[in-house]
């Protein structure tokens, strides 16, 4: 879509950017690429795949950590009080990991709670850590689960050192990141309240939360408490999000969204929304009639989910079809 609807020298917007996937790939077609969410999980990912850290600012925060790792001196009973690692839903936090491992990530996540992740550097590493903080391959740091959503683990407990991990996978991933001809920026804000000037985006393209569908914070909760969730963070900043929003008054969220965008493109700007259907619930069906005043509906493009491969997968969700929503400003 970024191809073949948007101009090379375009600002391409996603303001619930999630893991950044769309604007990394605005960025890889050499657009400028923008993420926006109110997440810390997406908002860290997203900037190290948009704001890049070159090799020597990301493993000068790796021999940080190295270092707090090894000069904390709290005990793993305390650091598991302080850390919130008595939490979990698919299962506790203790459970997943060997107790050599488990204190090394709760170093760490006291680390980056102190220092932050406002600078591309600190962002790669916590982007690592993230990618391999659970998983069913040799590269993940937990005992065997799942790479998406934490699965109560299985297996043996072993011994699996985090520094090693993390360098292993940013050997990967840098040289990769550093040779994007794109340029982009990752900010944490409400799509309501963008710091942006109005008009200055050319097409915004987004997947919102499908309604009646996964949620966000119960598949990737192990990661959100990564990044600094306490249980109490579980039960209360949902309500905030759009996926809890749209629960509640969906045709107010929508129209604040429309209101929002319409501010942020150009005159004649794209607005493109990939949105999901499901037997009791079809966004599409009732985000059109929203459209107007701000927007007119180019094209509904509809894609059927009917006999798809399993993959091993008994439960592939709810969703029966994918829109995508192709719509000019007006």
């Amino acid at each position: 879509m970024i191809k073949w609807f948007t101009e090379p020298d375009a600002v391409v917007l996603d303001p619930m950017s999630g893991v950044g996937t769309i604007p990394l790939e605005a960025r890889i077609q050499g657009r400028t690429a923008i993420a926006s969410d109110l997440s810390d999980l997406a908002v860290a990912v997203s900037r190290a795949k948009l704001e890049s850290a070159d090799e020597a600012s990301s493993m000068r925060v790796v021999n940080e950590l190295a270092t707090a790792i090894s000069a904390n001196e709290l005990s793993l009973e305390d650091l598991i009080q302080e850390e919130h690692a008595d939490f979990g839903l698919n299962g506790v936090i203790t459970d997943y990991f060997h107790q050599d491992t488990l204190r090394e990530l709760l170093v760490a996540r006291r680390f980056f709670a102190a220092t932050g992740v406002d600078n591309p550097g600190s962002a790669s590493v916590l982007t690592a850590i993230l990618h391999v903080l659970h998983g069913n391959r040799p590269y993940a740091l937990s005992r065997r689960s799942h790479p998406i959503t934490p699965l109560k683990p299985t297996g043996e407990f072993s011994y699996r050192p985090l520094i090693a991990h993390v360098e292993k996978r940013l050997s990967q991933t840098l040289p990769e990141l550093s040779e994007l001809p794109g340029e982009g920026r990752s900010l944490k804000a409400d799509f309501g309240a963008l710091p942006l000037t109005p008009g200055s985006v050319d097409a915004v393209i987004t997947s919102p939360p499908f309604a009646q569908s996964l949620r966000f914070f119960s598949s990737n909760w192990m990661r959100l408490w990564f990044c600094g969730w306490s249980p109490e963070d579980f039960r209360d900043r949902p309500a905030g999000y759009l996926e809890s929003e749209q629960k509640h008054g969906f045709d107010d969220a929508y129209r604040r969204f429309f209101r929002a965008m319409h501010e942020t493109l150009r005159e004649d700007g794209l607005l493109v929304m990939h949105v999901g259907a499901t037997h009791k619930f079809d966004m599409a069906e009732h985000l059109l009639p929203l459209l107007a005043p701000e927007f007119r509906l180019i094209y509904d493009g509809a894609e059927h989910l009917d006999g798809p491969e399993s993959h091993g997968l008994s439960d592939k969700g709810s969703t029966v079809r994918h829109h995508f929503l192709f719509c000019r400003r007006v």
